[in-house]
């Protein structure tokens, strides 16, 4: 393998995003066990999608046979209904399966894709995308899914490409990206495999364009290229899946099949994110490939199907009540965050049980259905306080089984431990003791370590059982105990009028005998069950609240939504009704002549069914943190819906072991560094600012993030960005789209723990030669002009940091040659420009990461006709070296675009780029060209 790309593989190891929170699919034997594909509870009832799923994934699991080469196929899938639908359908309960964690997940449209099937893929090449989107109409029409995207098993594998292996389309998306110059100069249309053949076709124009390859002159704007379905390659399914004779994935071995070879050069997502790599290359360096499942010859491919039925939320509170949980009022921010927990976070008609643990473990109240404010005001007076002497933290796990064994539900699987903990276990049973029963019984586990004293195998467990693990410094700004309670509902229900949208979760220093006023915005997409709470510190006075609605009224002690809690340290409004949108006023006043800490918490739901909340998710990308230094990417998901949200301030805030402070990470959408791809309502940034602290059992920080807009930019948005089956048609591509403003907004998420590992060496950041950390990869270089007369080139991109994507670097290694092969594989023998050969700009002084850099080259000849390549990578002070961008290219001509088009009747266009107004709102036809 080239030296570049075994580089930018070593880069991202040890920060993939972590795979917990998604249903966890294997290849044992060269089949994939529990695939999961999920129906919405919005999508109508409709029994023949169950057959169709079926059929569609049967030929799936054939054609993905034949695509890997015998070595991969589908051995079972399971078919998850809403609790919606009748109850007739299946006799079977799900389990560990929901909607949240699928596979693939049946929906209704995405306002931005239409019925196109795509899979949401934020993540780097070679790692495992969210999910595949499929909508009913897609399913059950197939006449109009196979006229327009082709065999819809096929399309299956496609997508399971991207869901799976971490692979990009190899179809262009940019309007740049159609077509490049090969080595020789010649005109050629980004595909994969070059075996395709066709015509390129001026879809805004109604012409034939790029008649003469050889030409050297690029085709002007609209025009595309089409198969013309007659000499085909073989390759690629990431290409043109919906082509016949498509029966592989591009690949690079010389020996290999010739009409499936890789087209390094192509302008496609596959070459920018995997430099360069083929789709079987990246395949065979994942973990189904990687020297595990050869080819089996003459498998059966037939899937087992199951149709399971949703089940209800089930979960079971197990409560540490030791002695040392009296430490810094624990057991009583325990208590706090439990009734907000079982009073407004889970939804209704779910289930809760507590357990208690110290010595032993007791049962305080079995598992209860959530029916009304009575049943909920009743478990909420049962959360227990009274201490005990030592940590039996397995006596607590089991009791929680026995909880949800002894339920009407008959088993435990599929139920949710939540357990809380300060401190190290100091009696058998064991966290280890346990484990292989919890996995065994399929309990999921969430943990809540209240200081760095509490066990370390508490971010473990949660990992084995597929839950989310928290950390609550005790710091007085930290929030993390109430939002580890809240994230275990709102990440695993999602959707749906009862799902909690987080607005507000903070902790404000009140000076004795002062007010704290601020504000939070409501905005039209919810407003249901909007709730409002404060809570004071233990052993000072009470606080008076009041909030300020935009019409100006004023609720306060005196109105029927104001409810105290003297004894819980609490204030809760809840508001009737729908609250307006607009700007919302609270006021609290610190009665207590010191200062305390008073923590906010503002939540609501969707207005109505037909709404949409913004919501907003966070998660790191690994956990537990094993590898020197130590580095991790941070995610946050804003999202309208289906649709990204764009332009909003996303920060994440990162509590660190005592006594250092938190971090503010300002996360961004800008396809840059860390960041994927652009406008995708993904927001990311890396995290290096560890610290070598003193911790008593393991270091963790705490992650939070919030998205806050105020200044009207942010925007609901598509963008074209590809990810997707190709359509037959370019002209039914989904194309970038103007913004819907969203408004004034609020929200916030907890992104959980990370853990880091004994032994494991800091940075020392007060030494500047200390300095680990390279420049990210500069993904941006493209040529903006160039000047026949003149002979020069000018270039643009983005600056990177010194340490990823923070600070500035020192030099920008700006790059040339006319051999290709030679800049994307020998990039230190290609020819370095300095500033002697700018007319414009400076490489020995770049701009601070995130700036636009420009510079124009001045070439050695005018090279009229000659294809020039440019790459470009930066470099610190310390000699650290960023992977070298993707490479920009041009060629030297004189010639004008148009010349080489040529007008043709419309009655002899196409009928693929025919308008689409022939047909209405449907896709044309696609025919060959004649």
């Amino acid at each position: 393998m080239a030296t570049s790309i075994v580089m930018l593989m070593i880069c991202i190891a040890g920060i993939m995003p972590s795979s917990a929170n998604r249903n966890l699919v294997r290849l044992t034997d060269n089949r994939y066990s529990t695939v999961l594909v999920a129906i919405n509870e919005n999508v109508v009832e409709d029994r023949r999608l169950l057959d169709y799923i079926k059929d569609i994934f049967s030929d799936a699991s054939a054609r993905l046979y034949e695509a890997t080469n015998q070595r991969a196929s589908f051995s079972d899938v399971t078919i998850l209904i809403p609790k919606t639908w009748s109850r007739n359908i299946t006799s079977e309960r799900a389990n560990t399966e929901r909607y949240d964690i699928a596979n693939v997940i049946v929906d209704e449209a995405n306002p931005d894709y239409g019925d196109s099937p795509y899979t949401k893929q934020p993540y780097g090449c070679g790692q495992k995308a969210e999910y595949i989107h499929l909508t009913p109409r897609w399913i059950t029409d197939r006449e109009y899914a196979v006229k327009y995207w082709g065999d819809s098993g096929k399309v299956v594998v496609h997508e399971w490409g991207h869901l799976q292996w971490g692979l990009f389309d190899e179809y262009p998306i940019e309007e740049d990206e159609h077509f490049y110059l090969d080595t020789n100069g010649r005109v050629e249309p980004s595909r994969c495999s070059e075996s395709i053949t066709g015509v390129s076709y001026d879809i805004d124009r109604g012409r034939f364009c790029n008649l003469d390859p050889d030409s050297g002159v690029l085709p002007g704007p609209g025009c595309r290229f089409f198969p013309d379905g007659v000499n085909v390659g073989t390759g690629s399914y990431m290409y043109a899946n919906y082509l016949d004779t498509v029966l592989n994935f591009c690949h690079d071995d010389p020996n290999g099949d010739s009409e499936s070879r890789h087209s390094t050069m192509s302008l496609n997502k596959q070459n920018k994110q995997c430099a360069y790599r083929s789709a079987w290359d990246v395949m065979n360096s994942s973990a189904d490939f990687y020297s595990v499942n050869a080819p089996q010859a003459n498998m059966d491919t037939q899937p087992a199907f199951r149709v399971v039925q949703e089940a209800e939320f089930r979960s079971v509170l197990v409560l540490d009540l030791s002695n040392s949980m009296n430490s810094n009022s624990r057991v009583e921010k325990q208590r706090q965050a439990a009734a907000s927990y079982i009073s407004f976070t889970l939804p209704n008609n779910s289930w809760v049980g507590i357990v208690e643990f110290n010595n032993g473990a007791n049962v305080i109240a079995p598992l209860t259905q959530l029916v009304d404010e009575q049943s909920r005001q009743d478990l909420t007076n049962m959360i227990p306080t009274t201490l005990a002497q030592k940590t039996c933290i397995g006596c607590g796990l089991l009791k929680g089984i026995e909880v949800l064994e002894t339920s009407q539900f008959g088993d435990a699987a599929g139920g949710i431990i939540f357990l809380t903990t300060d401190g190290k276990e100091t009696m058998a049973p064991r966290i280890g003791d346990v484990t292989d029963e919890l996995v065994t019984k399929q309990v999921i586990v969430d943990t809540l370590a209240f200081s760095d004293a509490a066990d370390p195998k508490l971010v473990q467990l949660s990992d084995d059982t597929g839950g989310q693990a928290c950390w609550y410094s005790e710091s007085d700004q930290s929030t993390a105990v109430h939002d580890c309670f809240t994230t275990s509902v709102t990440d695993r229900i999602s959707s749906g009028q009862d799902a909690l949208v987080q607005l507000t979760s903070t902790a404000e220093n009140i000076e004795g005998s002062a007010a704290y006023i601020n504000i939070a915005y409501i905005d039209s997409s919810i407003g249901r069950d909007t709730t409002f709470s404060f809570f004071w510190e233990f052993g000072k006075a009470a606080i008076v609240v009041s909030v300020t609605k935009p019409d100006g009224t004023i609720i306060d002690s005196s109105d029927s939504q104001y409810y105290s809690d003297i004894p819980g340290r609490s204030i809760i409004i809840k508001v009737d009704g729908i609250a307006e949108p607009g700007t919302w006023e609270y006021d609290i006043q610190n009665t207590d002549s010191a200062r305390q800490a008073v923590q906010i918490y503002i939540s609501s739901k969707a207005a109505d069914s037909s709404a949409s909340p913004i919501r907003l998710t966070s998660t790191p990308s690994i956990n537990t943190i094993s590898e020197s230094p130590p580095k991790v990417l941070i995610y946050a998901d804003l999202n309208q819906g289906y649709s990204p949200v764009l332009n909003a301030e996303v920060i994440a805030t990162i509590e660190r072991p005592s006594p250092h402070s938190n971090v503010e990470l300002q996360l961004f959408d800008t396809g840059l560094g860390a960041d994927v791809t652009k406008d995708d309502g993904v927001y990311s940034a890396y995290f290096i600012d560890f610290v070598d602290a003193t911790c008593s059992t393991a270091c963790r920080y705490n992650v939070k993030v919030t998205a806050n807009v105020t200044d009207g930019r942010a925007e609901s948005r598509f963008t074209g960005a590809g990810l997707g089956a190709l359509p037959r048609n370019y002209s039914v591509i989904p194309e970038k789209k103007e913004g819907t403003p969203v408004g004034a907004f609020n929200r916030v998420a907890s992104g959980g723990v990370i853990q880091v590992d004994d032994g494991v060496t800091y940075v020392d950041w007060s030494d500047p030669d200390d300095d680990p950390f390279p420049p990210s990869r500069i993904s941006d270089l493209q040529v903006i002009a160039t000047s026949v007369d003149n002979a020069t080139v000018t270039l643009t991109w983005t600056a990177t940091g010194d340490n990823y994507d923070i600070g500035t670097t020192s030099v920008s290694d700006l790059r040339y040659d006319t051999q290709f092969e030679n800049m994307a594989y020998r990039f230190d023998n290609c020819s370095q420009l300095s500033n002697d050969n700018l007319t414009e700009g400076n490489l020995t002084d770049p701009l601070p990461s995130g700036q636009r850099e420009i510079v124009t080259v001045r070439l050695p000849s005018s090279g009229v006709g000659v294809t020039y390549y440019f790459a470009i990578r930066a470099v610190d002070g310390v000699g650290n070296t960023g992977q070298p961008s993707f490479i920009a290219q041009t060629t030297i001509v004189y010639a004008a675009p148009d010349e080489t088009t040529t007008e043709i009747p419309p009655s002899t266009q196409p009928r693929a780029v025919q308008s689409l107004a022939e047909e209405g709102n449907a896709m044309p036809e696609l025919t060959t060209f004649p």
